[in-house]
């Protein structure tokens, strides 16, 4: 699941704020579906118009709720009658989808956005033809901030919109008051004071949708960045893309303020679909091996050895290719060695005796030492390094042995007691397992005393081949071959008789009951008879090898059901425009209504952060439930994986999974929710990259690989 990580390390990196209808938003798309491509699917970017202000035409009604109970206490019947069609307009759009009416309020200009749609078609052998096809979606378009989100009212902004919504019908039984003139105005009073406090609940929420299209927009990471990583990352289980992933980059440094919008959006500007494909493409590089330089030491370094008389000629010899010059060097009066002109030097074809012999004797580039005088002296056999071999005696007179060197005392603290160890190296441990047998042939126990007995390799990782034995001489007679039942009984349960325990605290004899070291037994044919190998024969060796972490477990474990994570059609769509009332899921099932007819659909929503939760309720007009089979696939899934994952009710608000719900679609959300009950970190300026988790996300791509294997 490393891959995760690196889509959204991504994401933060290069991709900016993107809001619904921008050019940012656009870019964003096209990067995501240069991503997807490289999964081996081609995914298409459908472009979609939708009404701009659709998303705050409630909150408009219910300003102009507001107002409509003020002017119904005036006391001027044209207002009043004004005041009160004002007032009851919310409360009839309540009754309408109580009743199972949904009214869109579409006005306001166009705007353009996009989604980005990926198939996988089913493979493999576990293709049938009743296989579900699974949905999973993620929006991309960045939230504006909104001030209710991080106020003290947060935590009961799920209370107050629930009570908005029963407010809305008092405010509507108050205007109804204000138009009954036979009440006394005490009375009329009381109710319009009622009515007025009772749209304050509707006016607070009004006035944070409303706001929130004129502040800046949020980075993202958590919302929803995180969620189109997990996208990615259930696409890249489901399609392996074959990347190397990429080294964790450094966080990206805060900005602030307006620079950070400027900032963020020619980030967004300046990312195109190359330059994303080119960034998840690079592999780690492989060192380069650096160039040793062979360094050759002058005539004092040989001098300073004490292994050559003081009237000891030396003299460089290099070996070169048939024909070529062999170089000759001087050395100055520092020691050091220079090259002599390329003229007086002999060619290495023309040789003589002496050199000829030097030649075979010494091993490539190495120097050969000549004695003065007709009388030199042998200076005895040289070893591969071509010095003397000291191995054997000669002239005291002909070297001067050097200081020997004396190795250094080890850093161990108990080096010069008794309670020394010396820590025994890793060559050291290995040598245990040289002798161990080889599995592809039989051993002999040397200490055996039937040759006839079947033997068996228990030392080796694989089932060793059984040894045919020899068939014994059948009895002639039939008083030998008859056995009385008696000795048969108790031959067998002889079996199950635990031997006397030895001197070394362990049992005499195996699990079959037989004594290993007994040599009694060795004539009763107490042979292993298959199954578990008898302790005797067993031996502990050490495992050199690292011990997989949890990650790498997990990933074995999961990647054994491949077959069945690629049986279904599996649908990736990352929607746009997720913040103008939905309007993404809206159009993704307006063009592919039938080709997802049935499917399971898996919304992810701010997965980052916060506690992961199953959404089992959402809208707030008309609640609807996540479908119980994909939710209980979803809590079975993660406690498989000991992954954290509860149900949250989400009455109060919406998300990407409601359009699903309202056309009988199986759909759930997955979402990560605050302290406070909110989405995570959604809609606030913490919604950085510094607090959002990539260990979360990629658990989130684990929960929906398996829930799709399960599915």
């Amino acid at each position: 699941m490393a891959m995760t990580h690196d889509y959204m390390d991504y994401l933060n990196d290069k991709v900016g704020i993107a809001p619904a209808n921008s050019q940012e938003e656009l870019q964003v798309a096209q990067t995501i579906a240069a991503l997807m491509g490289q999964h081996d699917v081609e995914p298409k970017v459908e472009e979609f118009d939708t009404p701009f202000l659709s998303a705050i035409g409630p909150s408009v009604l219910s300003v102009l709720m507001l107002l409509g109970i003020v002017l119904c206490g005036i006391g001027v019947l044209p207002l009043t009658i004004v005041g009160f069609l004002l007032a009851i307009i919310p409360a009839a759009l309540v009754l309408m989808h109580i009743l199972g009416r949904d009214v869109s309020l579409s006005f306001g200009p166009k705007a353009r956005s996009q989604n980005v749609v990926a198939v996988h078609r089913a493979t493999g052998p576990l293709v049938a033809k009743g296989n579900r096809s699974i949905v999973v979606v993620a929006h991309y378009d960045s939230p504006h901030e909104n001030f209710l989100y991080s106020s003290p009212l947060a935590p009961y902004l799920a209370l107050i919109s629930k009570a908005a919504r029963f407010c809305s019908l008092g405010v509507a039984l108050c205007a109804l008051v204000q138009i009954l003139g036979f009440l006394p105005s005490s009375v009329r009073l009381f109710f319009w004071v009622i009515g007025i406090v009772a749209a304050c609940p509707s006016v607070l929420l009004a006035t944070g949708a409303i706001s929130e299209r004129l502040t800046p927009c949020t980075l993202g990471a958590n919302d929803n960045k995180s969620s189109v990583a997990s996208l990615l990352g259930v696409l890249e289980n489901v399609r392996p893309s074959g990347l190397v992933p990429l080294a964790r980059p450094a966080a990206p440094a805060l900005l602030e303020g307006e620079g950070a919008s400027e900032a963020s959006s020619d980030a967004g500007q300046d990312a195109d679909i190359d330059e994303a494909a080119e960034a998840l493409e690079q592999s780690v590089p492989s060192p380069v091996a650096e160039r040793v330089v062979g360094v050759r030491h002058g005539e004092k370094v040989l001098r300073s050895l004490g292994v050559l008389p003081e009237d000891c000629e030396i003299e460089y010899m290099s070996s070169s290719a048939p024909g070529a010059l062999a170089p000759s060097v001087s050395e100055d009066a520092s020691g050091r060695t220079s090259p002599l002109d390329a003229s007086s030097a002999t060619p290495a074809g023309e040789t003589s005796d002496l050199e000829a012999t030097r030649e075979q004797a010494l091993p490539a580039r190495r120097f050969s030492l000549t004695m003065d005088g007709e009388d030199a002296r042998s200076v005895g056999p040289q070893d591969s390094s071509g010095l003397l071999n000291v191995g054997e005696t000669y002239d005291a007179d002909a070297t001067q042995p050097a200081e020997p060197v004396r190795p250094d005392a080890p850093t161990d603290p108990e080096w010069g007691k008794t309670s020394y160890r010396p820590q025994p190296t890793s060559v050291a441990r290995r040598a245990s397992l040289f002798d161990l047998p080889d599995p592809s042939e039989t051993g002999v126990d040397p200490f055996g005393t039937d040759p006839n007995a079947t033997r068996v390799q228990s030392l080796s990782s694989a089932p060793a081949p059984v040894q045919a034995v020899a068939p014994q001489a059948v009895p002639t007679t039939a008083t030998e071959h008859k056995e009385r039942p008696s000795e048969r009984a108790r031959r067998f349960f002889d079996r199950f008789k635990k031997k006397p325990v030895t001197e070394k605290g362990d049992e005499g004899g195996d699990w079959l009951g037989v004594a290993d070291d007994d040599p009694s037994d060795a004539d009763k044919p107490h042979d292993w008879r298959g199954g578990a190998a008898p302790r005797s024969g067993l031996r502990l060796v050490e495992d050199e090898g690292a011990a997989p972490s949890e990650e790498e477990l997990r990933d074995a474990v999961l990647s054994l059901g491949d077959d069945a994570l690629v049986s279904h059609d599996i649908w990736f769509v990352a929607l746009g425009a997720s913040s103008l009332d939905h309007a993404g899921m809206r159009a993704f099932l307006d063009q592919h209504r039938s080709d997802v007819r049935g499917s399971f659909v898996v919304n992810l929503d701010c997965v980052g952060a916060g506690e992961l939760a199953v959404l089992a309720h959402e809208g707030l007009e008309t609640p609807r439930r996540a479908d119980r089979r994909l939710a209980r696939l979803l809590t079975n899934a993660a406690g498989a994986l000991h992954i954290p994952l509860g149900q949250k009710s989400y009455d109060w608000n919406a998300t990407d999974a409601l359009p699903a719900m309202r056309s009988s679609m199986r759909s759930v959300t997955l979402m990560g929710l605050g302290e406070n009950g909110l989405p995570a970190l959604s809609r606030t300026a913490q919604d950085v990259p510094e607090n959002v988790s990539g260990d979360q996300a990629a658990a989130v791509t684990e929960i929906v690989t398996e829930m799709i294997r399960r599915s």
